[in-house]
């Protein structure tokens, strides 16, 4: 092969991987008819709990923001990205979308994606505001992807309510790690045993989805962590405890 033809198998390859986001309409939904396997080529799989969220069992709040997690658990060489909206069954955009680290919106904000794909990122965290009262149910649908051809693409959706008594207050869910909750910054996160003893790293996010707390640990062999963000401003935040025996997510309030 001539050094002109590799160039071009190597400029064509390089461009159907969208290294720098997805385009819009490719999670797989009914309203967008289209996923990654159209670039990516390979086969269609689906997967359960590719797609995660803090809202509670009993449903979301109308006006609420809550922290969505889109996790990449595919095998094998390349760069990882994703695609994830938030939609009805005729494909329009439920709730509004906040990018988050190492993501981005596209499609006029209907669409979140990765912002520069790597091999080691594949868990991405971003914010979704619910939608106005009445709506109901909204369906996360998502599409996963290696930077490899052929490759394979997985669809995974995550399915959630609208609560209805909305005149009661959010519980707080009895797996909470922070306490106490709400805070003035000065708190501490309990560290489940399920994830103890493994490489981790804590991060706090405000609302516009900037971190204003990070830090890795080499071994998570704690029973909690003490934390203080007690110079940031008040408002609502959000925790995220990343280790690859599992994640834990967490909303709290500074006051």
């Amino acid at each position: 092969m001539s050094s002109t033809a590799v160039g071009i198998v190597l400029l064509s390859s390089f461009a159907v991987f969208y290294p720098g986001g997805a385009p819009d309409g490719v999670t797989g939904s009914p309203g967008d008819g289209a996923n990654c396997v159209q670039c990516h080529e390979g086969t269609v799989n689906s997967a359960t709990g590719w797609i995660t969220s803090d809202i509670p069992a009993g449903g979301y709040i109308p006006g609420n923001t809550y922290l969505i997690t889109a996790t990449n658990s595919l095998t094998g060489s390349g760069k990882y990205g994703f695609e994830v909206s938030p939609q009805n069954a005729s494909g329009v955009l439920l709730g509004t979308l906040a990018a988050g680290t190492n993501s981005q919106l596209v499609g006029s904000g209907k669409y979140v994606t990765h912002k520069s794909a790597s091999s080691t990122v594949k868990v991405w965290t971003f914010q979704w505001t619910a939608p106005i009262a009445g709506t109901g149910n909204v369906t996360f649908y998502g599409a996963f992807a290696l930077n490899y051809l052929p490759g394979a693409t997985v669809l995974s959706t995550l399915a959630v309510s609208e609560q209805t008594n909305t005149g009661i207050s959010e519980p707080m869910p009895s797996s909470a790690l922070i306490s106490p909750n709400p805070n003035k910054g000065q708190f501490t996160v309990a560290i489940p045993e399920s994830i103890r003893n493994s490489i981790g790293t804590l991060e706090i996010l405000n609302t516009s989805g900037k971190s204003v707390y990070h830090t890795k640990y080499t071994s998570l062999n704690y029973t909690d962590i003490r934390i203080d963000i007690s110079s940031s401003p008040r408002g609502v935040y959000f925790m995220i405890l990343q280790t690859a025996s599992g994640n834990k997510f967490e909303k709290f309030i500074l006051k």
